[in-house]
């Protein structure tokens, strides 16, 4: 991650939300973070959720915490099971990562249903941006949703949700399902090292030039701590290591 491409002021709301995720210990406290990083995505409306994918492949969320989405969208959409039908869903089942809504949109543009579309017009949440991560080895899923009316969201938030996104999931997780959290794997010295590096936004060609191995190494190492950790991507490992203290 080039954190060049970010202003100074951005930087600091970066990692003062990060730091106020790892510190979350209740619904209530996401919430408030919620609130305040929809101004960093330039979103209105916020909301987040955590569930679990069934036998199916089908997910399941179990855990939503809505930021400030309207109330009566709650209701419309399960009345008129409008999740069925939704291609923001779609794509984040099959494609996790961030999704920028009007290319969403424009990839389903043949199947979405114009019911939804008034729907979410009608409640100023026509455009947006989201991200989720999915356990490799498991089946819980995130997802972390910001709404507008009008098309704010471009490559620049797309860059800031791809560092919120995993902190995001590790404060859901720990406040959703804290009892059911495996102990972190031992990691290496040497593991511990790269991480330290990754969270410094360092490339792997960068890595292997400050520890003098090849990069091919360095992609080596990064898998084995990714398949430790159960990380989704390089994010998720350094939101991970710094969850549970393995990243100073």
């Amino acid at each position: 991650m080039d954190y060049k491409r970010f202003s100074k002021r951005e930087l600091i709301q970066i990692l003062e939300t990060i730091q106020t995720l790892m510190n979350c210990r209740n619904e209530a406290d996401i919430k408030m973070v919620l609130e305040k990083a929809k101004e960093l995505v330039c979103g209105e409306y916020s909301i987040c959720g955590l569930g679990v994918y069934d036998n199916k492949g089908v997910p399941e969320v179990n855990n939503v915490i809505n930021g400030s989405y309207p109330e009566g969208w709650f209701e419309v959409y399960r009345e008129e099971k409008l999740y069925e039908i939704d291609p923001i869903v779609w794509h984040h089942h099959k494609f996790l990562g961030t999704q920028i809504w009007a290319d969403t949109y424009k990839k389903y543009k043949e199947k979405i249903s114009p019911k939804f579309i008034y729907n979410a017009d009608s409640f100023g949440l026509s455009l947006g941006i989201a991200g989720g991560i999915r356990s490799p080895s498991g089946r819980l899923t995130s997802i972390i949703s910001f709404a507008n009316d009008k098309n704010y969201f471009g490559a620049h938030e797309k860059a800031i949700m791809d560092i919120l996104v995993p902190n995001f999931h590790e404060a859901l997780v720990r406040v959703c399902r804290e009892n059911k959290r495996k102990p972190l794997p031992y990691l290496t010295v040497k593991e511990k090292e790269i991480i330290k590096w990754v969270r410094e936004g360092k490339t792997n060609w960068e890595i292997s030039a400050i520890l003098n191995v090849s990069e091919r190494t360095i992609r080596f190492h990064i898998e084995n701590i990714k398949n430790k950790l159960d990380a989704a991507t390089k994010a998720h490992v350094v939101a991970i290591a710094m969850e549970r203290g393995e990243a100073d």
